[in-house]
């Protein structure tokens, strides 16, 4: 058995190394830009994480220049995690900054990003017992942004089963994650079982480690199994930098004209 990548996952390499710099190049192109809307200024954050974990990616992956490295470790479980990552990541940068929406429904999305937020913050500081100052603070917030939810028109049109569950926080998004990445042109189907594959090595659960032996996986060393599953993120993560490098190009060159 061979130890030597394929020549398709050295193109594919070279391919995340090119759209990683392409990111990057973006990125600062558009710095210092001040942001005309909300979604403009949401756009600049999320895309530095994109590039920011892009990077992270790269240097994780066997064979990527962006790193040296004492030998070439194949971990396609820990490249999963952070597909993943950078998938949740691109929805949300398509959710609150490219999707199309009144003024009124980006309210509503940004004031339950804000609540999911804030009661989060809640949920983390009640583990913390020497925290309760904190908590007051949090929750008064919290009731703040339930009345701006309540004086906003779109959100106050949603059905009463709807309002009732967004207003406990606990949902940060109007819409399934599915859907959102079909309108971010993710097919429904490919994401259920991407995310599904992805998600199974994020958790030390029975999926992650099953048939390791039997798959020659999880080692640390060159299998075709690993090469398989981590080609399959590397281009997985390629064609959603791409899609979001191309969003954030049109966004914000729009924004420098004006």
């Amino acid at each position: 058995m061979t130890n030597v990548p394929s020549e398709n996952y050295k193109e594919q390499i070279d391919a995340l190394n090119n759209v990683v710099h392409h990111c990057i190049e973006v990125s600062q192109r558009f710095a210092g830009i001040p942001s005309p809307t909300g979604s403009h200024f949401y756009a600049s954050v999320l895309f530095t994480s994109l590039c920011s974990r892009s990077v992270s990616l790269a240097i994780l992956a066997p064979y990527s220049s962006w790193s040296e490295k004492i030998v070439e470790h194949w971990d396609y479980a820990s490249i999963a995690g952070m597909v993943r990552s950078i998938l949740e990541i691109r929805l949300t940068f398509f959710y609150l900054c490219i999707d199309e929406c009144s003024r009124e429904e980006w309210e509503c999305r940004w004031n339950i990003f804000n609540l999911h937020d804030c009661k989060s913050r809640i949920r983390l500081f009640e583990e913390m017992t020497h925290e309760k100052q904190d908590i007051e603070g949090f929750e008064e917030q919290a009731g703040e942004l339930r009345s701006r939810l309540k004086a906003n028109t779109y959100f106050m049109n949603m059905p009463e089963k709807q309002i009732k569950k967004f207003l406990k926080g606990g949902d940060a998004y109007l819409f399934p994650l599915e859907e959102i990445g079909q309108r971010a042109g993710v097919d429904r189907q490919t994401f259920r079982w991407l995310y599904k594959l992805l998600s199974s090595h994020v958790h030390g659960l029975p999926m992650s480690f099953y048939r390791m032996a039997s798959q020659t996986r999880g080692r640390g060393v060159y299998s075709e199994v690993e090469e398989g599953y981590t080609s399959l993120c590397l281009s997985f993560a390629i064609s959603l930098l791409v899609t979001a490098r191309d969003e954030m190009k049109k966004l914000f060159a729009e924004a420098k004209k004006s």
